[in-house]
């Protein structure tokens, strides 16, 4: 299995061990691609996962350019406005996953728009 596919399926359990709602994965428009869609309560979540497997090219988080967030967000205004999902808000999040010595760290990063 390639180190991406892992890493959204480890954070999917992540998530759904922290009581989101999966909603979707791997959504793809012509504005980008949206690696996991989730329900936090109310709040339509879209999360952008990051693995790496040592500190070379520095934390997961730091490949989220700001052309990366812009993409993120068009993607996600376009599937929040052609998918009936009832939400109360929406927010994009990160999530990193960084394989070290043996052990895995996720870090999840919450409303990375501020």
């Amino acid at each position: 299995m390639k180190l991406g596919c892992w890493g959204e399926d480890l954070a999917e359990k992540y998530l759904r061990e922290k009581g989101y709602t999966i909603v979707d994965r791997n959504f793809r428009c012509r504005s980008g691609e949206i690696d996991i869609i989730a329900m936090d309560g109310t709040e339509l979540v879209f999360v952008e996962v990051k693995t790496r497997r040592n500190l070379n090219f520095g934390l997961p988080c730091e490949s989220v350019t700001a052309l990366k967030i812009k993409r993120l967000k068009r993607a996600a205004a376009y599937y929040a406005s052609s998918h009936p999902v009832k939400h109360s808000g929406v927010r994009l999040d990160v999530i990193e996953i960084l394989m070290q010595h043996g052990t895995v760290y996720i870090h999840h990063i919450e409303n990375v728009f501020g």
